[in-house]
């Protein structure tokens, strides 16, 4: 199993199945109380007139079916697709040997951007090399076209439907700049080691076309950990490299820095 000392709790999935969970808590609640009051109500009404009692009744289980149904989350749906995509993808990376060490939701500077950082989703550390996954959770079918600002993608909606034509942005332009922006970082620090990117579409539901046109990998999870044993086998890097490294990307070396 990989290193994964160093994995940080994705906010907002831990946010939204809290809720989730105190939302069915106060729908038993609601169901328990409810049920006995249309029980008594029903009782009561049958006692009067025995119509008037399968009438309450009949009212009283439309009450509850609609007592019944859970509110939805206070996260946007398309953060919460985000961070389960990403999810999946940990569970591959999981997997990896015991000498890869995994980082998630790595900010790095980059001048670049407005707010002045870049959020990396995994940076996989192996003792051949570093690697930057993207992940996108896109399901349907993705045209891979390196070359172009934007992929087609297309998706049934149903059986027997015709196919939903749309399109994504190039992950592979956003992993590059992910690169960029961390080599830069990496140099600042004395390290210059080569970073291979990679981007990881983690829908179960995904089909991806032409991917051998793109020299950065595109890929589904379960070919993570053979990916990475291409494209990371570039020499072995030095312990202390590795070590500096290590340190470096946990924090552990900057608070070093500021404590002296």
């Amino acid at each position: 199993m990989a290193d994964c000392r160093f994995l940080t709790e994705y906010a907002p999935l831990a946010h939204h199945r809290r809720e989730m969970t105190a939302l069915r808590r106060r729908q038993r609640q609601r169901l328990g109380l409810g049920l006995l009051a249309v029980a008594a109500v029903t009782a009561g009404g049958y006692l009067v007139m025995p119509p008037l009692g399968i009438m309450l009744a009949g009212i009283g289980a439309m009450a509850l079916f609609f007592a019944a149904i859970t509110g939805g989350s206070s996260i946007p749906a398309h953060v919460l697709s985000g961070v389960e995509g990403e999810v999946r993808t940990l569970k591959a990376l999981k997997a990896l040997p015991e000498d890869h060490v995994l980082f998630n939701q790595v900010m790095v500077p980059d001048p670049r951007l407005p707010n002045g950082e870049r959020e990396l989703d995994f940076i996989v550390v192996g003792p051949n090399g570093i690697s930057v996954i993207e992940v996108k959770n896109t399901p349907g079918i993705i045209y891979v076209d390196p070359d172009k600002r934007q992929w087609q993608t297309a998706r049934r909606a149903g059986c027997g439907s015709r196919p939903g034509w749309n399109a994504l942005d190039n992950p592979v332009n956003q992993v590059r700049a992910q690169v960029d922006a961390l080599d830069r970082w990496l140099l600042s620090h004395g390290l210059s080691i080569p970073v291979q990117p990679m981007v990881c579409f983690s829908n179960p539901g995904v089909i991806i076309e032409n991917a051998d046109h793109s020299q950065v990998p595109v890929i589904v999870p379960e070919l993570i950990e053979k990916t990475l044993s291409e494209t990371q086998d570039q020499g072995i890097l030095r312990k202390a490299r590795y070590d500096n490294l290590i340190a470096l990307l946990s924090g552990k070396e900057r608070l070093g820095q500021q404590a002296a």
